[in-house]
């Protein structure tokens, strides 16, 4: 069912809506500290939530035409600030450095309940894309990241060289790189950027 907005609340949505400046600059101070916090939140990055509470007020004027005056302004604009982080993180996951510092920052959250739910889901993702192996590679990469085996080892235990080892190890991170993208949500992207950070 929608929320009752105030009277205030729901003139000023109108005026948005209608093109207002003066509106939509009361909406942003607002709504800003709120937005920023969610975006740190998903990012641990000052920079990156910056970036992302500019970028969601001008998608948030540009798409005024689209906001309910039915329901809080909140949840709308944070659902355009999830779907800002979501797109930045596909166009940097091959930024080498940003993805370090962005694994860093995901590190620091490990003690909280959220990032605890993130990372059971992550684990499956990650197990899915394990299970999605050849065989030969699935047993190479297992080997190697669950029982900590060297290359060397690898080979000797299964029977093959240590450049076929490497071999599979390299198209088996590719691999679960590419499955997880293509699957990708904020967590499936901030899992391949795990990924990426070990190879």
């Amino acid at each position: 069912m929608p929320s009752d907005l105030s009277y205030n609340e729901k003139g000023l949505l109108l005026q948005l809506i209608e093109g207002d400046a003066d509106a939509f600059a009361e909406v942003y101070d607002l709504y800003k500290d709120r937005i920023f916090a969610f975006a740190f939140t998903l990012t641990k990055s000052k920079e990156i939530a910056e970036e992302a509470t500019q970028e969601v007020f001008v998608k948030l004027w540009e798409k005024r035409s689209q906001i309910n005056v039915a329901y809080p302004l909140t949840p709308y604009i944070k659902k355009i600030t999830y779907n800002y982080i979501v797109s930045f993180f596909r166009k940097v996951k091959l930024d080498r450095t940003l993805q370090q510092n962005l694994y860093r920052n995901m590190e620091a959250l490990q003690n909280t309940h959220e990032d605890e739910l993130l990372q059971k889901e992550l684990n499956k993702l990650y197990q899915k894309a394990i299970e999605q192996l050849p065989q030969q590679k699935r047993t190479a990469y297992t080997l190697s990241r669950e029982q900590h085996l060297s290359y060397e080892e690898i080979a000797l235990q299964m029977g093959i060289s240590k450049n076929t080892v490497r071999n599979h190890m390299t198209e088996a991170i590719q691999f679960i790189r590419n499955y997880i993208t293509t699957h990708a949500d904020l967590a499936c992207l901030i899992l391949a950027i795990c990924i990426h950070r070990r190879s």
